[in-house]
């Protein structure tokens, strides 16, 4: 008779082989649990009717600009941050005030918008506190008048006037 003392289970092969993957497991739900939560990029819209309703709205905007021709050319100063705006377009008065979005395409916790003063009849003047850089979307609209939107796409940084034209994407 052969006495063999049985090996306790630690030292054993297979436990280990059929706890690895379940280990393996918990260790990458862990490390995905905590990205999810440190890189946290915002909900979903649970209301899509009324983000359609928005959605109509923001193309009526674009239509009636493009309807006036409207079209704005900005200059950007790139060591003071100094806006100056000039707007064109059928518009019956000119507004006392404009507002520029700066929409950042991927975070939308970066995006920011400045007001530019009415300096005479069609120019109006601005300050960036922070020269942008890399791509943005600008969103050009008065403060008091929902009826009209201007908008383009713009790489910075820019030694150019920058012109974005109504109805032109």
């Amino acid at each position: 008779m052969q006495n063999t003392k049985p090996v306790v289970w630690y030292k054993q092969f297979w436990p280990w082989f059929l706890l690895a993957p379940l280990v393996l497991t918990v260790i990458v739900g862990i490390t995905m649990l905590t990205f999810s939560i440190k890189e946290f990029d915002g909900t979903v819209n649970d209301n899509y009717y009324k983000e359609g309703l928005a959605i109509n709205q923001m193309l009526q905007r674009d239509k009636a600009a493009s309807d006036m021709q409207m079209s704005a050319q900005l200059n950007i100063d790139s060591l003071t941050g100094e806006v100056l705006l000039e707007l064109s377009g059928q518009l019956g008065a000119w507004p006392k005030a404009l507002v520029v979005q700066f929409v950042n395409p991927t975070r939308a916790t970066q995006d920011y918008q400045i007001q530019l003063n009415q300096v005479r009849d069609n120019y109006y003047r601005g300050q960036l506190d922070k020269i942008p850089s890399n791509f943005w979307y600008l969103d050009i609209s008065s403060p008091n008048d929902e009826h009209w939107r201007i908008k383009g796409g713009v790489q910075f940084p820019i030694d150019k006037p920058i012109e974005l034209k109504a109805g032109a994407h």
